[in-house]
């Protein structure tokens, strides 16, 4: 009767965290959309702001990664010491505070620092939905639930990129921006009345601050660490410079793709990462192996993203069926966190994670502006209506920094240690 009783109890559990965990995906979801609103907006954005170049564009949009980034590492230490209820509230307040500010002006300094508060308020997101899978889910099914909680994040950026798109052809970009407010508003009350922090009886643990401090530095000076959070950036440009902001306008340029088209071509790739992150996920649990995934994944992304870049005009149907490979094999990134959880111990899992995101997400921070640099520099522009336009050739050089990242990982791949198959031989031994 009593076993009974605690399955029944266990089960409630795992229900209410399931929902828990759900919720703060969909906080996830929410700050993705938020990324790529410059980008499903570029032409729209650059004339609102006085026909902008391509170099200042893309240091618009990267204010969301220049304060993202860096509050990763800090993001972490809060989480491993205040847990993520509050600090997940607090962080869709200041998404809906940002995308207020972005919305309502016309000046660029604005604009930016309403784009940095966006960037602020999401560097909680994911750090603090991957704590809730810790704190509320089976921990041997990590791996499975962070590439399912990434496919809820890519479903909504389906749906998102395409309805951004319609939304402002059928009533104007002005009214995607207000949605984004109202959108977080709610969200906001969500997360402060559903989420917690973990099972009745769950305390946070704090370690003595000299030793929380020991661990971090240990995290922080890993080569590993480094290593591993280099691969993922590699691996993540398919969302951070491709998805999220100039593959949709180098679309429209060299496949002759409308609008509407481009964007539902830009959702094959979230619609790839959505199949592939719980596919990779399940099968680094399942097996054990963390490193022949990943250059699986940066090989055929490579020959994926290469025939998009370097054959323009492809049919429409192939176009789609590429872009979508192109997300499910660099999914693969999403075990980078399970390898540097992995790489740094159990104790420190949050700041773990959000020394790999903050490594991850530099690759925005350098990327996307250096696309704009390369496009201004060795592009051959002219003023079309006031609007910068770039040569296919022109995004071909610039947007070449996508395969030669993919070689990277590739390379690296020899480099890197697969501390779950040496942790089963051990075992076995």
């Amino acid at each position: 009767m009593l076993k009974h009783q605690t399955n029944q109890i266990t089960r409630k559990q795992l229900l209410h965290g399931g929902l828990i965990c759900v919720v703060g995906a969909l906080f996830y979801c929410y700050e993705f959309v938020l990324r790529i609103v410059p980008g499903a907006l570029q032409s729209e954005l650059s004339a609102a702001f006085g026909h902008i170049s391509a170099t200042t564009f893309g240091e618009l949009s990267a204010f969301y990664y220049f304060a993202y980034s860096p509050m990763q590492m800090p993001v972490g230490m809060l989480m491993d010491r205040f847990g993520p209820w509050r600090l997940l509230t607090f962080a869709c307040i200041c998404c809906t505070l940002g995308s207020w500010m972005f919305m309502d002006t016309n000046s660029i300094s604005v604009a930016g620092s309403g784009r940095f508060l966006v960037g602020f308020g999401s560097s909680f997101a994911f750090v603090g939905v991957l704590s809730l899978a810790v704190h509320w889910l089976p921990r041997r099914y990590f791996s499975l639930v962070a590439g399912l909680i990434t496919t809820l994040a890519m479903l909504g950026l389906v749906y998102g990129e395409v309805k951004i798109t319609d939304i402002s052809v059928t009533f104007g970009w002005e009214r995607v921006l207000y949605l984004m407010v109202l959108i977080g508003a709610a969200l906001s009350f969500i997360v402060l009345f559903i989420v917690r922090d973990g099972p009745k009886g769950h305390t946070t643990h704090k370690h003595p601050l000299p030793e929380f401090i020991s661990n971090v530095i240990h995290v922080l000076v890993s080569p590993q660490i480094w290593l591993i959070g280099f691969v993922g950036a590699c691996l993540y440009t398919s969302l951070s410079v491709f998805g999220e902001l100039w593959g949709k306008t180098y679309l429209e340029l060299a496949h002759h793709l409308t609008k509407v088209e481009a964007a539902k071509a830009i959702s094959a790739v979230f619609m790839g990462w959505a199949v592939g992150a719980p596919i990779a996920g399940y099968y680094s649990d399942k097996t054990g192996r963390r490193v022949l995934p990943l250059a699986l994944g940066a090989t055929v992304s490579f020959i994926s993203i290469s025939l998009v870049l370097y054959y323009p005009g492809l049919p429409y149907a192939a176009l789609m069926l590429l872009l979508f490979i192109y997300g499910v094999f660099s999914a693969t990134e999403i075990i980078v966190f399970i390898m540097g959880k992995e790489n740094s111990g159990a104790k420190l899992s949050g700041t773990a994670f959000a020394a790999v995101n903050m490594i991850v997400t530099l690759g925005g921070v350098i990327f996307q502006p250096l696309v704009g640099k390369l496009l201004d520099t060795f592009g051959d522009s002219h003023l079309v209506a006031g609007e910068h336009i770039y040569s296919v050739l022109d995004y071909q050089l610039a947007l070449s920094v996508l395969p030669i990242s993919l070689l990277f990982v590739m390379i690296l791949a020899f480099f890197m240690k697969d501390m779950s198959s040496l942790s089963r031989n051990a075992a076995k031994i």
